[in-house]
């Protein structure tokens, strides 16, 4: 009879130790998810605006669903303008560019087709039209322009959008210094490097 208890009672420590174990690993298991879902979420933390509206730039990986609701798309006269992100995951076509507040109209962004892979230099830089981008975030680094005197050639992105603020109150600033006829800028060959021409900017 002693035996029979002192058997009961053993299986009854192994059954408590493999319950032990496996509730372990379980708990170990919905943490390891949940703290993986929650670096996937929070490495997307966007900005938002005084509306609500989250702001930012798109990456070629990014699912619809971890779009900003306001896509950066280059800037104008110093102010980064933004598209709405219905309008970027819309068909191609021109569409209002807005500023950060996603109400004020600052100009117009011309959506191309999607996942188009720009070519590259032998420097490695991609060059193309930016009408042929999915998002300004995805333009190719020489950019198809026509200089002033007609010859075909491109211009650095960086060179486009020129010193962007990180302020209104900057913005303001670069605004009021910039000559109300524009810059010029370098235009130049598909290798990035040899300067064709100029460029003016508006």
């Amino acid at each position: 009879m002693r035996m029979y208890f002192t058997s009961i009672r053993k299986v009854f420590v192994v059954g408590c130790i493999v319950f032990v174990v496996a509730s372990a690993m379980v708990f170990q298991s919905t943490d390891a998810k949940r703290t993986m879902i929650q670096s996937n979420t929070t490495s997307l933390n966007f900005p938002e605006n005084k509306h609500g509206q989250t702001y930012g730039s798109a990456q070629e990986d990014n699912s619809a669903d971890m779009l900003p609701d306001l896509i950066h798309a280059g800037s104008v006269n110093g102010i980064r303008g933004y598209l709405l992100k219905k309008d970027y995951l819309g068909e191609p076509g021109d569409v209002p560019l807005y500023d950060v507040d996603g109400k004020t109209v600052i100009g117009t962004f011309h959506v191309g087709a999607k996942n188009v892979n720009f070519p590259k230099n032998k420097h490695g830089q991609t060059y193309g039209s930016s009408a042929d981008a999915a998002s300004p975030g995805m333009e190719p680094e020489l950019i198809r322009a026509i200089g002033v005197d007609g010859t075909a050639g491109y211009v650095l992105e960086k060179d486009l959008d020129g010193e962007l603020p990180k302020t209104p109150e900057e913005a303001i600033a670069i605004q009021n210094s910039r000559s109300p006829d524009g810059r010029d800028i370098p235009l130049y060959d598909v290798d990035g490097e040899s300067v064709i021409g100029v460029f003016h900017v508006d």
